[in-house]
């Protein structure tokens, strides 16, 4: 060791830790980029997966919107019918006042209880009013 100062010794070592702490940092360096690099993957797969989810639900929205649609048509289609049968009822209901009114075999006081006109008791429909019988 006399041949060799201790300073070069020195340097020596120095050199070797610079390496070594060289060495160290390109090592932890590679193994964050790795984690980045994972992360960055992992990310991707959580996008698409969040895009795909999306998608999966305009879909489902657009049906709900769709049967919504549907419903309210077949309700709209409903009423109308509704509508329609009740000016039916009327029309049926007027023409049947009209024909009570015109046939004179139909009193106007309804029979007690009845809730409707009643008949002459002594109708015949075979009866003319002259009180002969009509020809069959």
């Amino acid at each position: 060791m006399n041949d060799i100062d201790w300073w070069v010794w020195l340097i020596v070592a120095i050199v070797v830790v610079a390496i070594l702490l060289a060495l160290a940092a390109a090592a932890r360096r590679a193994g964050a980029e790795r984690r980045r690099e994972q992360a960055r993957v992992q990310a991707s797969g959580l996008r698409d997966e969040a895009q795909e989810t999306a998608i999966e639900s305009q879909r489902v929205r657009a049906e709900a919107a769709a049967a919504k649609a549907d419903a309210d048509e077949a309700r709209l289609e409903a009423e109308r019918l509704e509508k329609e049968a009740a000016r039916a009822d009327e029309a049926a209901a007027e023409r049947q006042r009209e024909a009570d009114r015109i046939d004179p075999d139909v009193t106007h006081d309804p029979t007690p209880g009845d809730g409707e006109l009643g008949r002459d008791a002594d109708f015949d429909p075979d009866r003319r009013d002259d009180g002969g019988v009509a020809p069959r």
